[in-house]
């Protein structure tokens, strides 16, 4: 693909090349308001080719920035889908440690019928 490429840029500068030496008559051209005398057929050829390379570099430009920014969007959204997952699921522990960790008070307390309270103020049995 890169050599069909390459061989396609050859023959437009090619292409471009015999347009600029075979069309040598002066003409005028007028753009915005602007008017050039004196200039050749050849050299309007070469400002369109200039302006073209331009635009096309321009529009390259701009549709790697947007790839690139929706490249950036699309990983931040796995990272914070990735944090809320794992947030869950160590919520989803600590009850589960919580939980078991109350029966096994429980278990170990004698049956007296009193609350006992923790340091946070939790009642424990």
């Amino acid at each position: 693909m890169v050599l069909l490429g390459a061989i396609l840029l050859v023959l437009c500068l090619v292409l471009g090349a015999g347009m600029y030496f075979s069309n040598t008559d002066p003409v005028s051209a007028e753009a915005f308001g602007v008017s050039l005398s004196n200039v050749s057929v050849g050299g309007i050829f070469l400002f369109g080719l200039a302006v073209g390379a331009l635009a096309v570099l321009a529009l390259g430009m701009m549709t790697g920035g947007a790839a690139r920014k929706r490249r950036k969007q699309s990983a931040l959204k796995r990272e914070v889908r990735s944090a809320r997952g794992e947030q869950e699921s160590l919520t989803e522990r600590n009850a589960r440690l919580e939980a078991e960790l109350e029966r096994e008070r429980s278990a170990a307390l004698p049956h007296t019928g009193e609350t006992l309270r923790d340091d946070q103020g939790r009642a424990r049995h």
